[in-house]
């Protein structure tokens, strides 16, 4: 991959940093309402997928050799995100089921990502 196209992906990684980040500063009002369809741990699941996606996009190594800490990055962006939402209060606490649900994802992303996209 050419440094070009690593560094967009970058871009991409940041500033999806930027909107979990954003969205973990709303209130609880301050979110979209919708019917409880969907579980608020499936949601953290797919939010730190696409995370785990992403730093495989700007980060990667080659393949064959699993990124562990690529996992440890997206766990560690969760738990941060948590106790950014526990700091600012607005309602908002931190929950450890929401950082397992994060850790959990970022394996997940990193794992598809690894083993379905062919560019290492």
């Amino acid at each position: 991959m050419n440094g070009i196209m690593s560094f967009k992906w970058k871009i991409l990684f940041l500033g999806y940093c930027g909107v979990i980040l954003y969205v973990s500063s709303l209130s609880p009002k301050e979110l979209p309402e919708g019917p409880e369809l969907v579980s608020d741990k499936i949601l953290h699941l797919c939010e730190y997928g696409l995370l785990g996606i992403l730093s495989w996009g700007a980060f990667g190594v080659r393949k064959g050799v699993f990124p562990w800490g690529l996992v440890a990055l997206g766990a560690w962006f969760g738990i941060m995100d948590e106790c950014w939402q526990d700091w600012i209060g607005k309602s908002r606490s931190a929950e450890v089921w929401d950082v397992a649900a994060d850790a959990v994802g970022s394996l997940l992303g990193v794992t598809v990502a690894q083993l379905f996209w062919i560019k290492r």
